[in-house]
């Protein structure tokens, strides 16, 4: 985590100089692990396809239909790897950053879309964190739910570590905001 906040320096747009990064985080690495299984599962079936599927039928190993096979393998391998690719940047541009005026949301849908999000500390209205499943207990991580009073009226930290520390740090953070800031919560 450490080298994850020594490069949020500048990371997210509208960083202001006077802005402390408290916590730069993203999914938990668990999250990817299950993403890589199941690609794991499809990266296996060229592997049962040569071991009981070719031998099974004789006239894939003979001269058209082989070179046929060979690519409609080779072709299946490349959308492999595309995959394991965009599996591994859809989690790498998946961050969250909470620094001592507000908290920076970026989002990455697929390869072509993102978003990025923030809230003031001052909108905060609540603060829940939520560890379901046994994975989620099991590794101490899960969701944190924050409610504001702006337009987009909860932010969610999905599938981060700790999820009680890190929802505890944005509520210190919040108590830390002068009263006269706050927005009211009635």
């Amino acid at each position: 985590m450490t080298t994850l906040l020594q490069k949020a320096r500048g990371l997210f747009p509208g960083q202001q100089p006077t802005e402390r990064i408290y916590l730069a985080t993203r999914p938990h690495w668990v999250a990817l692990l299950k993403e890589i299984a199941v690609w794991l599962l499809f990266a296996a079936l060229p592997i049962v396809f040569d071991a009981w599927i070719l031998p099974e039928f004789e006239f894939l190993r003979t001269s058209p239909a082989q070179e046929i096979v060979n690519l409609i393998k080779t072709i299946y391998i490349m959308f492999l790897v595309g995959a394991l690719f965009s599996i591994w940047i859809l989690y790498y541009l998946n961050y969250q950053i909470i620094t001592n005026e507000r908290i920076v949301d970026v989002t990455q849908k697929n390869l072509l879309h993102h978003t990025t999000s923030e809230l003031h500390l001052d909108r905060i209205q609540d603060v829940t964190a939520e560890i379901s499943g046994l994975f989620g207990n099991l590794f101490n991580y899960g969701n944190v739910y924050v409610q504001t009073a702006g337009e987009q009226t909860r932010f969610v930290f999905d599938r981060v570590p700790r999820p009680h520390a890190v929802a505890k740090l944005i509520l210190d953070l919040y108590e830390r905001v002068p009263s006269e800031q706050k927005i009211s919560k009635g």
